[in-house]
């Protein structure tokens, strides 16, 4: 068997969508040196610019008006300072004005800086981040000029929450990086343990929970090493958010708890608001909501107090879903609607977008679909900003946490009785950041319509079949978790641009539809990543079909009667979730025969993403397509968990036999073994329009060099140049013309699952140019694969399209290997055209 050499760790297929109605789970931006710079006195005893030695300067008194004009401006910041205090924003807001222009008119650069600084606070507790932004970098060019460290870390720390509250993660990011620097210069721990805190707020609001936990746990060291109780009460409070994220209950409240405590010590109204709400949260998971009510009311009225008009927006819309879930309906759409409306007050457009989700799922469950798509539209369309200036890996996990709210548009349509504007919100729910990624930056992908789909069926002449799953009513959102599928959404387009659906209720199916794919890999031996290292021969004989004939009877056969009855017309499986490792060729109809033998198959992550494969590529026109071959090299070192040293990869002698026989085909000489090198291979892919890899395939292997790795990574053999991991982020970075990539490997076609499809080999490849690719969804046999490979590219030079060719290839191969093991594990997916 080709095969990662770890063994590839037990396959966890992805558990599907959730309920929507997502508890918001609150981040304290507790930056204690957001508050204003501290009084200034009335004699004017305030800061002042003071040169940078230590050569003493006599300065003449003041004269009579200049101590007026001092006394007024430190009048006008004391007057600020009493009514912020007094959480009396807009009355602070207008002192400090009038006293920043004061200062300025005294060239008092030091005091211009420190009262802008305050100004950014309370838009901040305005919500107002745009005017926090302006005062914020006006403020900064000033402290700079001063080489006011302190200072600079102050607007910078603010300007950070600025930038995160308006939907600019990556600026946000950016900045606190910045300070983060510029307190290094300070020593000053507490300071570095309030910015550790606030650069895991921002992970948090990406999806990228690993790196917001250490973040926080960072924090959490510096803060007790400060001895800043504040700040130790903070990063506990908001390590427990993430823990609750990821489902860790018991860890959530034990977090929650400790950080509740030093609040209640230090008498701090506005950690205890956030820490009872997300308190409140915690237990809803684990208890009954009527028990959670005076966790939030109390919380309600702390944000309240202290004029936190984000919370309040937070904990209304926690509070609304606790109605909800006790069935007090007018209550709970009463409760959502005083969310929404303070959320339209802020420029935040992460809570309105959660405010109105969760707005829209109430009226969803009373019935009133029409408001709740307009609604969810609002809602969508402030997601998308959100992902505006993104690096494709983040675009991805913050998208990983939105896709619901698109899933719950398609729900709110498909009640409204208008399917084809559900099936335009189930493409737009999908593969975003990759149809971006695809398109390029200079590209405004517009949005997914009917009419574009039907044209791609007509320019295919194939049926697209497209599947949605709705998630188990009883799950809640939380983060990136997936909840069981409670029902299944399909549309089938026909050549002809004829749209039906269908909708199947799950509950009465004997498995979840996890378990049964589970189940029909283990029961055709597609053990992959659970079977050993090394080549394993193929099992003779052929196993029970039972969850292979389940699976068809819920994904194929409700759609059966609308499936073209020609076996040569393309049909293209738009799978969702685990629906990616579905092996779709080999499922079995009550007779038992395999889909592939009644029809040419081939998969894409979504219509929109197969249209782009579909453009033009600037290729060399010729007679015969140029073929890179590749076999057998000689195996990298490699190491992977759960071996804690590196193992050398067994080789693969039928694999370079394949690979001589496939560049016999194409009149070129293969590359083997030692020559297989990455350093050679990686400068003649970029132009070769056909790319076939036989080698091991590492679906599980990480390039650790940036924050949110690419799985993935293809075997090839080491020299002093490069390490024989060609990884799928070293992929994704080439500049592809090839029509065709061949990974012929174990689990290829495997990664991560996300809401944007699978990121792993195929996606790099696909966003690398390649038009389309073949990969494999388990670790496949040697000799089969050897032979399903032969067959395949004959098939191709023939003039078959690929589709048909890998079907060809496949049934071929049945013949000879009956266990779908052997044949069904290899996947078209793109552009499925002749060569």
């Amino acid at each position: 068997m080709r095969r990662s050499p770890h063994g590839c760790p037990n396959l966890a297929l992805p558990i599907m969508p959730r309920r929507f109605k997502p508890l918001i789970w609150i981040v304290l931006f507790l930056w204690g040196l957001l508050l204003p710079v501290g009084a200034l006195s009335a004699a004017g005893t305030g800061p002042r610019s003071q040169p940078t030695d230590s050569t003493t300067i006599a300065s003449p008194a003041p004269s009579l008006a200049q101590a007026t004009a001092i006394a007024e401006s430190d009048a006008a910041f004391n007057a600020g300072l009493a009514a912020f205090n007094a959480n009396d924003f807009e009355a602070a807001l207008g002192h400090w004005q009038r006293a920043v222009a004061l200062y300025q008119a005294a060239g008092r650069d030091r005091d211009v800086a420190n009262t802008q600084t305050a100004i950014m606070a309370a838009a901040l507790r305005l919500g107002r981040y745009g005017d926090a932004i302006r005062h914020g970098q006006a403020a900064l060019e000033l402290a700079t000029t001063l080489a006011d460290a302190g200072l600079q870390v102050r607007i910078l720390g603010n300007l950070g929450i600025a930038y995160q509250e308006s939907g600019r993660y990556a600026d946000a990011i950016a900045t606190y990086e910045q300070a983060l620097t510029v307190v290094s210069t300070t020593g000053n721990a507490a300071s570095k343990a309030q910015l550790l805190s606030l650069l895991g707020n921002a992970y948090e609001a990406l999806g990228d929970y690993a790196s917001a936990i250490a973040a926080q746990q960072a924090s959490l060291v510096q803060a007790e090493q400060a001895g800043a109780e504040p700040m130790t009460a903070t990063a506990l409070m908001n390590l427990g958010g993430l823990y609750a994220l990821q489902g860790d209950y018991s860890q959530a409240i034990a977090q929650f708890e400790a950080g509740l405590a030093i609040a209640r010590r230090l008498d701090d109204a506005a950690i205890l608001a956030y820490g009872l709400s997300n308190l409140g949260a915690a237990y809803q998971q684990i208890g009954s909501p009527e028990t959670v009510i005076p966790y939030y009311l109390e919380s309600l009225s702390l944000a309240e107090a202290t004029g936190n008009r984000t919370l309040q927006a937070e904990v209304l819309t926690n509070l609304g879903i606790a109605y909800e879930s006790l069935g007090e309906l007018e209550r709970a759409i009463a409760t959502h609607a005083d969310s929404v409306a303070i959320a339209r007050r802020l420029e935040n457009p992460r809570l309105l977008a959660k405010a109105l989700n969760n707005q829209a799922y109430t009226w969803l469950k009373a019935d009133q679909p029409d408001p709740a798509e307009a609604a969810l539209i609002e809602s969508v369309n402030l997601l998308g900003r959100l992902r505006q200036g993104l690096s494709d890996s983040d675009k991805v996990a913050v998208f990983d946490t939105q896709i619901y709210t698109y899933n719950l548009l398609m729900q709110a349509r498909v009640a409204q009785g208008n399917v084809a504007a559900a099936l335009e919100a189930s493409e737009q729910g999908r593969a975003r950041a990759f149809a971006e990624l695809v398109a390029g930056p200079e590209v405004t992908l517009p949005p997914p319509t009917l009419a574009h789909m039907q044209a791609v069926a007509q320019q295919l002449n194939a049926t697209l079949v497209e599947y949605a799953i709705v998630p188990d009513d009883d799950f809640t959102v939380q983060g990136r978790q997936r909840g069981l599928a409670g029902e299944l959404y399909t549309w089938v387009i026909s050549p002809s641009g004829k749209l039906a659906f269908d909708h199947r209720d799950l509950s009465p199916v004997e498995l979840s539809l996890e378990g049964l794919i589970q189940n029909s890999r283990t029961e055709i031996g597609a053990l992959g990543r659970t079977r050993g290292i090394g080549v394993y021969p193929v099992e003779g004989a052929v196993l029970p079909k039972a969850s292979l004939q389940m699976l068809h009877e819920v994904l194929i056969a409700p759609i059966a009667a609308r499936l073209p009855t020609d076996p040569t017309v393309r049909i293209v499986f738009i799978p969702q979730e685990s629906l990616f490792y579905v092996p779709f060729a080999a499922l079995q109809d009550a007779a038992g025969h395999y889909l592939i033998e009644q029809h040419t198959l081939l998969t894409a992550p979504s219509i929109q993403l197969l249209e782009l494969t579909l453009a033009p590529r600037d290729r060399p026109a010729t007679d015969a397509p140029t073929a890179l071959v590749a076999g057998n090299p000689v195996m990298p070192e490699v190491t992977l968990p759960p071996h804690p040293t590196p193992i050398t990869l067994a080789p693969l002698p039928g694999a370079e036999e394949e690979a001589a026989v496939i560049a016999a085909i194409f009149h070129t000489e293969p590359i083997l073994g030692a020559a297989a090198t990455e350093s050679a291979l990686v400068p003649q892919m970029t132009s070769a329009q056909i790319i076939h890899l036989a080698t091991h395939g590492l679906p599980d292997y990480v390039d650790s060099r940036d924050r949110l790795p690419t799985p993935g990574a293809i075997a090839l053999a080491p020299d002093d140049h490069a390490d024989g991991l060609l990884t799928a982020r070293e992929i994704a970075q080439l500049n592809l013309r090839a029509a065709l990539v061949v990974l012929s490997a174990c689990d290829t076609g495997l990664g991560e699952v996300t809401g944007d499809g699978v990121v792993g080999l195929s996606r790099s490849l696909i966003a690398a140019g390649a038009q389309s690719t073949v990969v494999s969804l388990w670790a496949v046999p040697d000799a089969p694969t050897a032979e399903l490979m032969v067959a395949f590219y004959e098939n191709l030079v023939q003039g078959q399209d690929k589709a048909q060719a890998l079907r060809q290839a496949m049934l071929a191969t049945m013949a000879t290997y009956p266990s779908p093991l052997a044949w069904a594990a290899f996947v078209l997916v793109g552009d499925p055209s002749p060569l």
